[in-house]
């Protein structure tokens, strides 16, 4: 996904990105489902705003460092959320924090910040697109463990389709300046955009119906190196070593952290 936007952000706003990337997933998932996911349990609306809310915000957030850091840098920013997401989970969902989570959380910000370098490197521009993804990266956190909490009671895809909901109405104003000229290019781009991210949104949910939110995000903060890898690859840019080196850092944090027992499963009847 990160890629496709990095391919889309030349000819379209990051905002607008978001937007479609929100709507068409939101299109997608209510045709898969047959809009049967989209009745919550009596009391979760409000939970499912604020994770709409957040998660939408924080998306922006990536998408505009994406479009200013790159990828690659972008993602690893933003891919801190883990961090946050521990934060949350422990003051408000009341998960133990272990010795062994602690050591997972601390091998997940090395790893960010042996592939992120020196930031002596970075540019004025670049600069704020890394300051924009952190933000992100705070504000996913707090999305996360509200996802998390969901979970206990609602199915993957009605979380997944209320988050796009929400963040298609949040970002929909960015329309109002204009639209930009459309291509071939930018329609394969969009299109790479939303299948991703559906398919990865739900994914994501699903997955935190079985673990917990901050063991969830470890295992999906690892996109920062499928990212830089697909980046090089599919871009031409050079792959530094540092990149893989903190790639393997963060995923050795998910082996340690999967370690622990979650300390809920969502219910057998709510599980997709």
């Amino acid at each position: 996904m990160a890629v496709c936007v990095r391919l889309a952000t030349p000819h379209m706003a990051a905002t607008q990105v978001a937007c479609v990337r929100f709507a068409g997933s939101f299109l997608v998932l209510v045709l898969a489902t047959r809009g049967r996911e989209l009745r919550p349990v009596r009391g979760n609306a409000g939970r499912l705003i604020l994770r709409g809310l957040l998660g939408g915000s924080a998306i922006t957030c990536y998408y505009v460092g994406i479009g200013r850091a790159g990828a690659a840098l972008a993602t690893l920013l933003h891919s801190t959320y883990p961090v946050f997401t521990a934060l949350f989970a422990v003051l408000l969902l009341g998960e133990p924090f272990s010795r062994r989570l602690g050591g997972a959380l601390a091998l997940n910000v090395v790893g960010t910040a042996v592939v992120l370098g020196s930031p002596r490197d970075l540019g004025t521009q670049v600069g704020s697109g890394t300051l924009i993804a952190l933000l992100g990266g705070m504000l996913a956190g707090g999305a996360l463990a509200t996802a998390s909490k969901l979970r206990r009671s609602e199915s993957a895809s009605l979380v997944t389709i209320w988050f796009m909901a929400v963040g298609a109405l949040l970002t929909a104003p960015s329309f109002l300046t204009g639209t930009p000229a459309w291509s071939s290019t930018l329609a394969l781009a969009l299109g790479g955009v939303v299948v991703t991210s559906a398919s990865g949104q739900w994914l994501l949910h699903h997955g935190l119906g079985f673990v917990s939110a901050t063991t969830g995000s470890l295992a999906a903060a690892t996109g920062v190196l499928t990212t830089a890898i697909l980046e090089g690859v599919l871009l031409g840019q050079r792959l530094p070593g540092r990149v893989v080196a903190g790639g393997l850092l963060m995923l050795a944090a998910v082996g340690l952290a999967s370690r622990q027992h979650p300390p809920a499963v969502a219910d057998e009847a709510v599980v997709d």
